[in-house]
């Protein structure tokens, strides 16, 4: 494996004053060809013996080395397969000797020579090969520089880290020995590119790169796939526990803050690992694997690290069936609403109704939400879903006004992904023009996560929907997202309880702190406060002594298709309960 990060910080030092190494014991042989080298305007580095020679290929990454093939220590044999083991392959090596017998020859090829020169040496001879050699050496990391490097970071691209990759792999298997795919992917890096803009992102992307190299050994590959992605191969380790070592190690070196543009940001990491040969044994099997891994890290919360296992595929086959099974749902028509009420508890009135997104399988049949929508939001059809879920509804609710279901407000969940990608302002425009609806007919729901995830980009598209006049309600309360903080600084008008605290009183002590808190925390903030999942009479009191003045849940109704939510309204509407 070549040193391609040392090679393209030193192509144009190469192609002004190219370095030579020259390992000879013998001082008046290194004077000499010194005076020779560079009247043609080599930097000559010199070595007394095999080692200084190593560490002065390890330090300089030279065009070329001549070494002696007697010398003390180790020899210019030994010497010369020991800069081809480390990685050096990429360094040509000369050897100059007194030997001239065939085997010496034939020994100096087999360790990785391209020439040898004999004494005593004829310094026309020595000049001419040196600069034929440094020449094509300068010309062919040039070529390799520009086809292979990642123009930001001068780390090996996507071309060269599949090279590298299946060269460890044969080394691996010829040697028997384990090997590690690792593919790191930043997290939050969109925020960072949001906050400070696209310059201070790839500052930081190169700050990341910059890391990753200084961490590992220099026999090791780090490359950019693209975009934040990195991928590190990590050769000959001893099974799965010095992967965990070094994985622990990068987590902690990119789990820190880094200044950008005189702010300060923090960064992690999610890191995904297959290892040769038990995750597979060619490229393409050992990449996927350990993908799927990073996938499992970024489900797990992220800033962590996954090892492959076969369960993970097995995941990630099942997810790919799901999302090609959601695309052909959302061009058959397949995604529905239903509908549910909300009450009022003290007048015992429908005040609005909430549309709920069902998929209609032709083979499972309904489809809850909770079980696709994770998903839609990760692989982006949450998009397409969402307008046609607000397009439907609003539809709807004309159909209702129209038939003199008066009083109607609907309530339309909002997923984070839909104010990162969607214009939510310019669609809900739209479809109050087409139906002749105003702002007040709509209530948006907005989970606790979405706001921390999304900060800016949703507070901003909230004020502007609450300045036209929807009502804004915050989902899923009490989860542990969001904070007083949240709901002072967001345009909340509805603070929704989630039904697993609802579900729990008034028997559970604990539910009913929490219960009584939040309903606290609203009056205190002059917030309306609903109550989800309500299913029998003593919750309903509960909450109604609390000053709960919305509910959702069973006691009344469960989520219907239209034509069935509109007989419950018929029905029940003046005689609830």
């Amino acid at each position: 494996m070549s040193n391609v990060v040392s090679l393209f910080n030193d192509t144009q030092k190469y192609e002004e004053r190219p370095v030579v190494v020259l390992a000879d014991d013998d001082p008046s042989i290194r004077l000499m060809i010194r005076h020779v080298l560079e009247s043609e305007e080599f930097d000559i580095v010199e070595a007394a013996d095999g080692i200084e020679a190593i560490k002065a290929v390890e330090k300089h990454h030279p065009a070329l080395v001549l070494l002696d093939a007697v010398m003390p220590g180790i020899d210019g044999f030994t010497t010369c397969k020991q800069i081809k083991d480390k990685g050096y392959n990429d360094v040509p090596v000369m050897m100059i000797t007194g030997l001239d017998d065939d085997a010496s020859v034939e020994r100096a090829y087999d360790v990785g020579a391209i020439d040898f020169i004999t004494k005593p040496i004829k310094w026309a001879v020595l000049k001419h090969r040196v600069k034929s050699v440094v020449a094509t050496v300068v010309a062919e990391r040039k070529v390799e520089l520009l086809a292979y490097r990642d123009t930001l970071t001068s780390l090996p691209n996507r071309l060269l880290f599949a090279d590298r990759l299946d060269h460890a792999i044969e080394r691996a298997a010829r040697h028997r020995e384990t090997m590690a795919l690792m593919l790191v992917d930043m997290d939050d890096f969109k925020l960072v590119n949001d906050s400070f803009g696209h310059d201070a992102g790839d500052k930081l992307i190169k700050a990341v790169g910059d890391l990753l190299s200084r961490s590992l050994r220099r026999a090791d590959t780090v490359a950019r796939l693209g975009g934040d992605e990195f991928a590190i191969i990590v050769e000959n380790i001893d099974g799965s526990s010095d992967a965990v070592s070094v994985a622990d190690n990068l987590s902690t070196i990119l789990e820190h803050n880094v200044r950008l543009d005189d702010q300060e940001t923090f960064i992690g990491a999610s890191i995904g690992i297959a290892l040769y040969p038990e995750d597979g044994e060619d490229a393409r099997t050992l990449l996927k694997n350990a993908d799927t891994a990073l996938f499992r890290a970024k489900e797990k919360g992220r800033h962590c690290f996954q090892f492959y296992k076969p369960e993970m595929s097995v995941n990630a086959m099942e997810r790919l069936e799901l999302e090609n099974s959601m695309r052909k749902a959302l061009d058959e028509d397949q995604f529905v609403l239903y509908y549910q009420p909300t009450i009022d508890l003290h007048k015992n009135e429908i005040v609005s109704v909430e549309a709920l997104l069902r998929w209609e399988h032709p083979d499972k049949g309904v489809i809850k939400p909770s079980d696709f929508i994770p998903l839609a939001e990760e692989c982006g059809l949450i998009i397409p879903i969402g307008e046609k879920l607000i397009r439907t509804a609003a539809r709807q609710l004309r159909n209702w006004k129209d038939e003199g279901m008066e009083g109607q407000n609907i309530s339309i969940n909002l997923a984070a992904r839909q104010f990162r990608d969607l214009d939510i302002l310019a669609l809900f425009k739209e479809v109050m023009h087409e139906n002749g609806l105003e702002a007040s007919d709509f209530t948006l729901e907005v989970t606790e996560s979405a706001l921390i995830d999304n900060i800016g980009e949703v507070e901003t598209v909230l004020n502007q929907l609450h300045g036209l006049g929807m009502t804004i309600a915050l989902d899923d309360f009490g989860t542990g997202f969001a904070s007083l903080a949240n709901l002072k600084d967001f345009p909340v008008d509805i603070v929704k309880i989630d039904r697993l605290f609802v579900e729990g009183i008034p028997d559970s002590r604990e539910d009913a702190a929490v219960v009584e808190a939040i309903a606290g925390l609203t009056r205190g903030l002059k917030l309306r406060l609903l109550a989800e999942g309500i299913q029998n009479d003593r919750q309903l009191q509960m909450l109604k002594g609390l000053g709960c003045q919305l509910g959702q849940g069973y006691y009344w109704s469960k989520a219907l298709p239209a034509d069935q939510y509109e007989q419950f309204y018929l029905n029940r509407f003046y005689n609830i309960g």
